[in-house]
């Protein structure tokens, strides 16, 4: 005797299927430089342009969340990591376990070639921060840089201390904001701009700042009224000299810098 274990109902049914784009793309001979990364996509994950939501098509931009570092899917305007593309999601991923939204393994795409096209979430932001670990067949000049395209950008309202992990972030300043410079490492670049009539500081532990005339600042203010709205400095560590690491403050916004 034969039985029916499946727990359908006899007969022919619609048939579903995941459809899965094809986001990467080969170049001669097959190569394709693919790189992958295991991730953990956070079980609160939606795809809003899709229908259910809770499967998350191929292509999608991903992020990684600060606190936790499981995946979601790239937001422009979050502030808690979303906001900085990290990958792609290569195939569709369905988030329900036994109908439920749960946590998911898989992996992301992390370097390689990408088939513009296919997609999901992609803005020029998030091209930028992608650019210098991928190859976009609609445009080969994608650029990654600190000075002009941050790969990321944070607003804060309180003092807060840079850290090296910050490299190439631009701060938004909402209120008077006080930021501390990390050590000095070659290469650090920073980007600071004051969105408030309010005072901005950037201050260092050493006197280590060169800007306006001197070359061994512990900081630099702008705090002169009528001239802290759109206040901007790029500050960036160098070696000044043989073992030297200075940090080199321009001031991009025109406001006037107070120097101490």
């Amino acid at each position: 005797m034969s039985e029916f274990t499946t727990g359908n109902v006899p007969g022919v049914g619609t048939q579903r299927d995941g459809e899965d784009t094809q986001v990467w793309w080969a170049g001669r001979h097959g190569q394709d430089l693919i790189a992958t990364k295991k991730i953990t996509i956070d079980s609160a994950a939606v795809d809003s342009g899709n229908t259910p939501t809770t499967t998350l098509r191929g292509g999608n931009v991903l992020a990684l969340v600060d606190a936790t570092g499981k995946a979601l899917t790239y937001d422009p305007d979050a502030n808690d990591g979303r906001q900085i593309a990290m990958g792609i999601l290569e195939k569709h991923q369905d988030m329900l376990v036994a109908g439920s939204a749960a946590d998911r393994f898989t992996q992301m795409l992390v370097h390689g070639f990408l088939k513009q096209g296919e997609l999901l979430g992609l803005d020029l932001r998030a091209k930028q921060q992608l650019a210098g670990r991928f190859v976009f067949d609609r445009d080969l000049n994608a650029s990654l840089g600190v000075l002009m395209h941050p790969r990321g950008i944070y607003r804060k309202s309180a003092n807060y201390v840079v850290t090296a992990a910050d490299n190439g972030l631009l701060f938004l300043a909402s209120a008077a904001v006080s930021f501390t410079l990390p050590t000095k490492q070659n290469g650090l670049a920073f980007r600071f701009f004051q969105m408030a009539n309010a005072d901005l500081t950037i201050s260092t532990g050493g006197s280590d700042i060169i800007h306006k005339n001197s070359a061994a600042a512990t900081s630099v203010a702008f705090s002169t009224a009528s001239q802290k709205i759109g206040s901007h400095a790029l500050v960036e560590c160098v070696y000044t000299d043989t073992d030297t690491l200075s940090w080199i403050v321009s001031n991009l916004g025109g406001t006037t810098a107070t120097v101490a």
